[in-house]
């Protein structure tokens, strides 16, 4: 079964959007349904903060989700556009090294 990893930089290198169930732990203690536009996965650039980097389309801004924090994901048939100051492309070698392009999506729930 595909990671939520690999599903956030399958999703990201192809401009396709996913659904995910967040728990926002330290913060609301919610668990939430958004829609988001992936975009990167890994710190930020000024070394702050890691995780899954994305538009979420709910708070209509970019977004870092922790990976343990995501309860579930779905594959959702949207393309976007991706942000012209986006790191999508810098996922590229990391898609076709670990072979995750022909790993068709699947939805994981917990």
């Amino acid at each position: 079964m595909m990671s939520v990893v690999d599903a956030w930089i399958k999703a990201a290198v192809e401009q396709k959007t996913l659904a995910i169930t967040y728990y926002s732990g330290k913060t609301k203690k919610q668990t939430t349904v958004r829609e988001v536009e992936p975009d990167y996965y890994g710190w930020s650039r000024d070394g702050k903060n890691f995780g899954l980097w994305g538009i979420c389309r709910m708070r209509r801004n970019v977004r870092c989700f922790l990976p343990e924090n995501v309860l579930g994901w779905k594959y959702v048939e949207n393309s976007f556009t991706p942000n012209p100051r986006g790191r999508w492309q810098e996922l590229i070698p990391i898609i076709s090294e670990e072979e995750v392009s022909s790993t068709e999506f699947l939805e994981c729930t917990l």
